[in-house]
């Protein structure tokens, strides 16, 4: 079976707990829609978990790519005796991240030892913006965000990063015609509250040309919403 979930934000519990529900055996696949990491205190731990399991693929978020683009900077700070000042682009860098709730990842970052530190960020560095696969009988393509500035004809490979990890999808929005986007980053309930139905009723939402995942898992009321996209049963934590 291919599950997908999205959207961890340092949710240890609910993370080991999903595994366990849906039983995750060596013949399936989970395939995490990026932010694993951030608002939560244990994204760095999921992440190191994650690393460790095969059959586990994380792809990018905004929350990863933010911590790619701001870690660098203040280990190069701490690093120089007598001078912790940031460059501008490092302040505009680790400023934009910590908005978005990333102190608290760094906190855990630094109280990494050394292998898990060099892990944690090998295996962050390396996940990938897209992937598609095929279960069910169905084509899906699997994003963190969206695709900005979509065409059909348009390769994945195409696509900027922030294209991808930073993209809303309107409910409206149409993508493939023979594939369907799998997507995270917006909670669902924007999409109900649209639709004029209780955020706190909010599941996975669905249209004819992509699914959101994201079920607000970190938010007071959210939760961990899954999907196996080989029978389109919904799991939730």
């Amino acid at each position: 079976m291919i599950y997908v979930v999205s959207d961890i934000h340092g949710c240890y519990d609910r993370y080991r707990k999903l595994l366990e529900r849906i039983g995750l055996g060596p013949d399936d696949t989970l395939y995490v829609l990026g932010d694993v990491i951030d608002r939560g205190s244990d994204g760095f731990r999921i992440l190191l978990d994650m690393a460790g399991r095969p059959n586990v693929m994380g792809l990018m978020g905004n929350h990863e790519a933010m911590a790619i683009d701001a870690i660098p900077y203040v280990l190069d700070a701490v690093s120089q005796v007598g001078n912790t000042a940031l460059s501008e682009e490092g302040e505009e860098a680790v400023g934009l991240w910590f908005r978005n709730g990333g102190g608290v990842s760094l906190d855990s970052f630094l109280l990494l030892d050394a292998d898990e530190a060099q892990t944690a960020w090998g295996y962050m560095r390396d996940m990938p913006l897209h992937r598609e696969v095929e279960a069910g009988g169905r084509q899906f393509v699997l994003v963190h965000g969206g695709l900005d500035g979509f065409a059909p004809s348009r390769p994945l490979d195409d696509y900027e990063r922030d294209e991808i990890v930073w993209c809303r999808p309107e409910a409206e929005q149409a993508y493939y015609t023979d594939k369907v986007l799998v997507v995270g980053h917006t909670p669902t309930w924007h999409f109900y509250r649209e639709q004029g139905q209780r955020p706190l009723e909010a599941g996975i939402f669905r249209t004819e040309s992509f699914i959101d995942i994201d079920c607000g898992c970190v938010y007071p009321g959210g939760r961990l919403g899954c999907l196996c996209l080989d029978t389109m049963e919904e799991i939730y934590v």
